[in-house]
Protein backbone atom coordinates (compact mmCIF):
# COMPACT_ATOMS: atom_id res chain seq x y z
CA UNK A 1 0.00 0.00 0.00
CA UNK A 2 1.24 3.22 -1.19
CA UNK A 3 2.29 6.22 1.72
CA UNK A 4 0.02 8.57 2.93
CA UNK A 5 0.81 11.61 4.29
CA UNK A 6 0.17 10.39 7.58
CA UNK A 7 2.59 7.71 7.01
CA UNK A 8 5.55 10.20 6.59
CA UNK A 9 4.06 12.49 9.14
CA UNK A 10 4.38 9.70 11.96
CA UNK A 11 8.31 9.07 10.21
CA UNK A 12 9.35 12.33 10.25
CA UNK A 13 7.93 13.37 13.72
CA UNK A 14 5.93 16.67 12.46
CA UNK A 15 2.19 16.82 12.13
CA UNK A 16 0.83 15.90 8.69
CA UNK A 17 0.06 19.44 7.75
CA UNK A 18 3.82 20.27 8.08
CA UNK A 19 3.98 17.27 5.06
CA UNK A 20 1.24 18.86 3.46
CA UNK A 21 3.12 21.84 3.17
CA UNK A 22 6.40 20.04 2.53
CA UNK A 23 4.96 18.09 -0.26
CA UNK A 24 3.13 20.89 -1.56
CA UNK A 25 6.59 23.30 -1.74
CA UNK A 26 4.61 25.85 0.44
CA UNK A 27 5.78 28.22 3.33
CA UNK A 28 5.47 27.74 7.22
CA UNK A 29 8.07 25.01 7.58
CA UNK A 30 12.02 25.66 7.61
CA UNK A 31 14.30 24.70 5.19
CA UNK A 32 15.87 21.60 7.19
CA UNK A 33 12.17 20.25 7.91
CA UNK A 34 11.39 20.63 4.32
CA UNK A 35 14.52 18.47 3.26
CA UNK A 36 14.10 15.74 6.32
CA UNK A 37 10.23 15.37 5.07
CA UNK A 38 10.81 14.94 1.41
CA UNK A 39 13.65 12.61 1.78
CA UNK A 40 11.54 10.39 3.90
CA UNK A 41 8.68 10.64 1.60
CA UNK A 42 10.72 10.00 -1.28
CA UNK A 43 12.07 6.60 0.15
CA UNK A 44 8.63 5.64 1.58
CA UNK A 45 7.54 5.92 -2.16
CA UNK A 46 4.91 8.61 -1.95
CA UNK A 47 3.21 9.00 -5.20
CA UNK A 48 3.55 12.65 -5.66
CA UNK A 49 6.88 12.74 -4.56
CA UNK A 50 8.66 13.97 -7.38
CA UNK A 51 10.06 17.66 -8.35
CA UNK A 52 10.09 18.29 -4.55
CA UNK A 53 13.37 19.88 -4.63
CA UNK A 54 11.30 22.96 -6.63
CA UNK A 55 12.18 26.02 -5.18
CA UNK A 56 8.59 27.89 -5.98
CA UNK A 57 6.77 28.79 -2.90
CA UNK A 58 2.96 28.83 -4.08
CA UNK A 59 0.85 30.39 -1.36
CA UNK A 60 -1.41 28.51 1.08
CA UNK A 61 -4.29 27.12 -0.03
CA UNK A 62 -7.85 26.64 2.09
CA UNK A 63 -10.39 24.66 1.21
CA UNK A 64 -13.96 26.35 2.35
CA UNK A 65 -17.23 22.94 1.95
CA UNK A 66 -20.63 24.25 2.39
CA UNK A 67 -22.54 21.43 3.56
CA UNK A 68 -26.49 21.46 3.88
CA UNK A 69 -27.29 17.72 5.12
CA UNK A 70 -30.84 18.73 4.87
CA UNK A 71 -31.65 22.02 3.44
CA UNK A 72 -34.20 23.35 5.91
CA UNK A 73 -31.45 25.98 7.21
CA UNK A 74 -28.66 26.72 4.70
CA UNK A 75 -30.56 27.20 1.49
CA UNK A 76 -31.73 30.29 -0.85
CA UNK A 77 -32.93 32.40 1.47
CA UNK A 78 -29.48 31.80 3.63
CA UNK A 79 -27.57 32.72 0.65
CA UNK A 80 -27.01 35.93 1.65
CA UNK A 81 -25.99 35.39 5.05
CA UNK A 82 -23.35 32.92 4.13
CA UNK A 83 -21.82 34.50 1.30
CA UNK A 84 -21.04 37.07 4.39
CA UNK A 85 -19.03 34.12 5.98
CA UNK A 86 -17.78 33.54 2.82
CA UNK A 87 -16.75 37.13 1.83
CA UNK A 88 -14.52 37.53 5.26
CA UNK A 89 -12.81 34.26 4.77
CA UNK A 90 -11.40 35.27 1.08
CA UNK A 91 -10.89 39.24 2.45
CA UNK A 92 -8.70 37.21 4.98
CA UNK A 93 -7.06 34.97 2.52
CA UNK A 94 -6.60 38.02 -0.46
CA UNK A 95 -4.40 40.15 1.83
CA UNK A 96 -2.26 37.12 3.67
CA UNK A 97 -1.85 35.84 -0.27
CA UNK A 98 -3.29 32.33 0.48
CA UNK A 99 -5.42 30.57 -2.08
CA UNK A 100 -8.89 29.67 -1.43
CA UNK A 101 -11.41 26.99 -2.80
CA UNK A 102 -15.34 26.74 -1.95
CA UNK A 103 -17.60 23.52 -2.43
CA UNK A 104 -21.12 23.24 -1.79
CA UNK A 105 -22.00 19.65 -0.91
CA UNK A 106 -26.46 19.66 -0.67
CA UNK A 107 -27.69 16.31 0.83
CA UNK A 108 -24.54 14.43 0.54
CA UNK A 109 -24.25 12.24 3.46
CA UNK A 110 -21.09 13.61 5.34
CA UNK A 111 -19.19 10.02 5.24
CA UNK A 112 -18.83 10.94 1.26
CA UNK A 113 -18.02 14.53 1.48
CA UNK A 114 -15.04 12.87 4.10
CA UNK A 115 -13.94 10.15 1.75
CA UNK A 116 -13.28 13.13 -1.06
CA UNK A 117 -10.88 15.29 1.32
CA UNK A 118 -9.03 12.24 2.64
CA UNK A 119 -5.96 13.29 -0.25
CA UNK A 120 -7.39 16.43 -0.97
CA UNK A 121 -4.24 18.94 -1.80
CA UNK A 122 -5.02 21.43 0.46
CA UNK A 123 -3.61 22.21 3.59
CA UNK A 124 -6.56 23.23 5.92
CA UNK A 125 -10.76 23.02 5.55
CA UNK A 126 -13.20 25.45 6.93
CA UNK A 127 -16.61 24.05 7.51
CA UNK A 128 -19.93 25.55 7.70
CA UNK A 129 -21.28 23.36 10.14
CA UNK A 130 -25.39 25.07 10.41
CA UNK A 131 -26.89 21.86 10.31
CA UNK A 132 -23.90 19.53 11.24
CA UNK A 133 -24.55 17.29 14.56
CA UNK A 134 -21.91 16.70 17.32
CA UNK A 135 -21.87 12.76 16.41
CA UNK A 136 -21.11 14.31 12.39
CA UNK A 137 -18.62 16.53 13.61
CA UNK A 138 -17.04 13.76 14.86
CA UNK A 139 -16.48 12.04 11.49
CA UNK A 140 -13.73 14.63 10.53
CA UNK A 141 -10.84 12.93 13.20
CA UNK A 142 -10.06 10.64 10.29
CA UNK A 143 -8.69 13.66 8.04
CA UNK A 144 -5.08 14.67 8.65
CA UNK A 145 -5.26 18.44 8.11
CA UNK A 146 -6.27 21.21 10.07
CA UNK A 147 -10.44 21.77 10.30
CA UNK A 148 -12.08 24.51 11.37
CA UNK A 149 -15.75 25.34 11.99
CA UNK A 150 -17.58 27.92 11.73
CA UNK A 151 -22.00 28.92 12.39
CA UNK A 152 -21.17 26.69 15.13
CA UNK A 153 -19.91 25.14 18.04
CA UNK A 154 -19.35 21.56 20.46
CA UNK A 155 -17.24 22.51 24.19
CA UNK A 156 -16.05 18.84 23.81
CA UNK A 157 -15.27 18.83 20.23
CA UNK A 158 -11.27 18.68 19.51
CA UNK A 159 -11.80 21.10 17.00
CA UNK A 160 -11.86 24.89 16.99
CA UNK A 161 -15.18 26.35 16.45
CA UNK A 162 -16.28 30.04 15.34
CA UNK A 163 -19.40 31.16 16.12
CA UNK A 164 -21.92 33.54 16.82
CA UNK A 165 -22.38 34.76 20.39
CA UNK A 166 -26.49 33.39 20.48
CA UNK A 167 -27.14 33.66 24.20
CA UNK A 168 -25.27 37.64 24.03
CA UNK A 169 -27.71 38.10 20.89
CA UNK A 170 -30.96 36.37 22.22
CA UNK A 171 -29.80 38.70 25.65
CA UNK A 172 -29.98 41.92 23.58
CA UNK A 173 -32.99 41.02 22.18
CA UNK A 174 -35.39 39.83 25.32
CA UNK A 175 -33.71 42.98 26.86
CA UNK A 176 -34.82 45.17 23.96
CA UNK A 177 -38.51 43.92 24.46
CA UNK A 178 -38.24 44.07 28.26
CA UNK A 179 -37.28 47.75 27.57
CA UNK A 180 -40.03 48.46 25.41
CA UNK A 181 -42.61 47.10 28.48
CA UNK A 182 -42.99 43.80 27.21
CA UNK A 183 -43.25 41.35 30.19
CA UNK A 184 -45.60 38.55 27.98
CA UNK A 185 -42.81 36.91 25.75
CA UNK A 186 -43.10 33.95 23.66
CA UNK A 187 -40.55 31.86 21.60
CA UNK A 188 -41.13 30.28 18.21
CA UNK A 189 -38.24 27.73 17.72
CA UNK A 190 -36.89 26.40 15.06
CA UNK A 191 -37.98 21.79 15.05
CA UNK A 192 -34.74 20.58 13.83
CA UNK A 193 -31.84 20.49 16.57
CA UNK A 194 -29.03 22.70 15.87
CA UNK A 195 -26.19 23.81 17.97
CA UNK A 196 -27.03 27.74 17.11
CA UNK A 197 -30.88 26.95 17.97
CA UNK A 198 -30.15 24.98 21.18
CA UNK A 199 -28.42 27.92 22.32
CA UNK A 200 -31.23 30.73 21.65
CA UNK A 201 -33.66 28.44 23.56
CA UNK A 202 -31.07 28.23 26.60
CA UNK A 203 -30.54 31.66 26.11
CA UNK A 204 -33.94 32.48 25.71
CA UNK A 205 -34.64 30.99 28.97
CA UNK A 206 -31.88 32.43 31.04
CA UNK A 207 -32.85 35.82 29.77
CA UNK A 208 -36.51 35.49 31.02
CA UNK A 209 -35.24 34.49 34.28
CA UNK A 210 -32.55 37.82 34.44
CA UNK A 211 -35.55 39.36 33.99
CA UNK A 212 -37.62 37.76 36.40
CA UNK A 213 -39.95 37.10 33.10
CA UNK A 214 -42.02 33.42 33.33
CA UNK A 215 -41.62 31.11 30.68
CA UNK A 216 -44.85 30.36 29.27
CA UNK A 217 -44.80 26.89 28.02
CA UNK A 218 -47.89 27.86 25.85
CA UNK A 219 -46.39 30.43 24.18
CA UNK A 220 -43.12 28.18 23.27
CA UNK A 221 -44.22 27.36 19.70
CA UNK A 222 -41.80 24.87 17.59
CA UNK A 223 -42.01 25.13 13.14
CA UNK A 224 -40.21 23.80 10.76
CA UNK A 225 -36.96 26.14 9.86
CA UNK A 226 -38.20 26.56 6.21
CA UNK A 227 -40.08 29.36 5.66
CA UNK A 228 -43.35 27.66 4.00
CA UNK A 229 -43.40 24.81 6.59
CA UNK A 230 -42.71 27.28 9.09
CA UNK A 231 -45.79 29.16 8.05
CA UNK A 232 -48.02 25.84 7.98
CA UNK A 233 -47.35 25.12 11.46
CA UNK A 234 -47.50 28.86 12.95
CA UNK A 235 -50.91 28.69 11.30
CA UNK A 236 -51.77 25.25 13.11
CA UNK A 237 -51.18 27.17 16.07
CA UNK A 238 -52.81 29.80 15.62
CA UNK A 239 -56.05 27.96 14.92
CA UNK A 240 -55.69 26.72 18.24
CA UNK A 241 -54.61 29.18 19.94
CA UNK A 242 -56.46 32.56 20.29
CA UNK A 243 -54.45 34.21 23.36
CA UNK A 244 -51.04 35.62 22.44
CA UNK A 245 -48.35 36.87 24.45
CA UNK A 246 -47.31 40.73 23.34
CA UNK A 247 -44.56 39.68 22.00
CA UNK A 248 -42.22 36.68 20.07
CA UNK A 249 -38.75 36.25 20.05
CA UNK A 250 -38.43 34.27 17.09
CA UNK A 251 -35.27 31.85 16.27
CA UNK A 252 -34.11 33.27 12.95
CA UNK A 253 -35.25 36.17 10.40
CA UNK A 254 -36.78 33.10 8.17
CA UNK A 255 -38.98 31.72 10.98
CA UNK A 256 -39.58 35.49 11.77
CA UNK A 257 -41.15 36.07 8.35
CA UNK A 258 -43.02 32.99 8.55
CA UNK A 259 -44.30 34.15 12.03
CA UNK A 260 -45.74 37.36 10.73
CA UNK A 261 -47.38 36.18 7.80
CA UNK A 262 -49.28 33.47 9.67
CA UNK A 263 -50.41 36.15 12.46
CA UNK A 264 -51.52 38.44 9.61
CA UNK A 265 -53.43 35.32 8.28
CA UNK A 266 -55.57 35.42 11.19
CA UNK A 267 -56.12 39.04 11.39
CA UNK A 268 -53.15 40.08 14.00
CA UNK A 269 -51.79 43.32 13.58
CA UNK A 270 -47.80 43.81 13.84
CA UNK A 271 -46.85 45.58 16.27
CA UNK A 272 -50.16 46.29 17.34
CA UNK A 273 -51.23 43.73 18.64
CA UNK A 274 -48.23 41.61 18.58
CA UNK A 275 -44.70 42.53 18.32
CA UNK A 276 -41.99 40.62 16.97
CA UNK A 277 -38.08 40.23 17.16
CA UNK A 278 -35.91 37.74 14.78
CA UNK A 279 -32.13 36.67 14.60
CA UNK A 280 -29.39 37.15 11.72
CA UNK A 281 -30.16 40.26 10.27
CA UNK A 282 -30.93 38.85 6.55
CA UNK A 283 -30.55 41.15 4.11
CA UNK A 284 -34.42 40.98 3.69
CA UNK A 285 -35.06 41.87 6.98
CA UNK A 286 -35.44 45.59 6.10
CA UNK A 287 -38.15 44.67 3.68
CA UNK A 288 -41.49 43.19 5.54
CA UNK A 289 -44.15 45.39 6.53
CA UNK A 290 -43.48 46.68 9.30
CA UNK A 291 -39.20 46.03 9.07
CA UNK A 292 -38.29 43.38 11.50
CA UNK A 293 -35.78 44.34 14.42
CA UNK A 294 -33.16 41.66 14.58
CA UNK A 295 -29.56 40.50 16.14
CA UNK A 296 -27.37 41.24 13.51
CA UNK A 297 -24.68 38.81 13.41
CA UNK A 298 -20.78 39.63 12.53
CA UNK A 299 -20.52 36.98 10.06
CA UNK A 300 -17.42 38.85 8.00
CA UNK A 301 -15.51 39.27 10.88
CA UNK A 302 -16.42 35.16 11.92
CA UNK A 303 -14.86 34.42 8.47
CA UNK A 304 -11.85 36.55 8.55
CA UNK A 305 -11.33 34.43 12.40
CA UNK A 306 -11.82 31.49 10.74
CA UNK A 307 -9.00 31.85 8.15
CA UNK A 308 -6.66 33.09 10.69
CA UNK A 309 -7.21 29.92 13.20
CA UNK A 310 -7.17 27.46 10.05
CA UNK A 311 -3.72 28.93 9.04
CA UNK A 312 -2.40 29.37 12.51
CA UNK A 313 -2.99 25.23 12.78
CA UNK A 314 -1.43 24.78 9.49
CA UNK A 315 1.99 26.55 10.42
CA UNK A 316 2.07 25.56 14.35
CA UNK A 317 4.00 22.14 15.02
CA UNK A 318 2.80 22.02 18.56
CA UNK A 319 -0.14 20.35 19.16
CA UNK A 320 -2.65 23.13 21.45
CA UNK A 321 -6.29 22.68 23.18
CA UNK A 322 -9.57 23.60 20.43
CA UNK A 323 -10.75 26.62 21.37
CA UNK A 324 -14.69 27.74 21.04
CA UNK A 325 -14.37 31.52 19.85
CA UNK A 326 -17.59 33.37 20.10
CA UNK A 327 -18.25 36.70 18.44
CA UNK A 328 -20.85 39.27 19.23
CA UNK A 329 -23.82 40.42 17.57
CA UNK A 330 -25.57 43.83 17.35
CA UNK A 331 -29.13 44.52 18.23
CA UNK A 332 -30.60 46.31 14.98
CA UNK A 333 -34.29 48.43 16.07
CA UNK A 334 -36.43 48.70 13.46
CA UNK A 335 -40.70 48.49 13.36
CA UNK A 336 -41.89 45.40 14.77
CA UNK A 337 -41.86 45.81 18.35
CA UNK A 338 -44.35 47.91 20.10
CA UNK A 339 -43.42 50.19 23.07
CA UNK A 340 -46.03 49.83 25.64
Amino acid sequence: MAARIIDIAKAARVSPSAVSLALNNKPGISAEVRQKIIAIAVDMGYKTAVNLQSDTNESITVKLLKIATHGHIVNERHNAFITEYMEGIEAAAKKRGYKLEVSFFNRVPVEEIIDAHRETIVDGLIILGTELNAHEVDFFTVLTKPVVFIDTYFPFSVYDCIDMDNMDGVFKAIQHLYKNGHRNIGLVKGGLATRNFTMREFGFREAMDYFSLPVQEKFIITVDPAYDRAIVDMNKYLKKNSAQPSAFFCMNDTIAYACMKALKEHNYRIPEDVSIVGFDDLPSSSLPDPPLTTIRVANHQIGERALEKVVERISSFKESAPENILVAGKLVVRDSVKKI
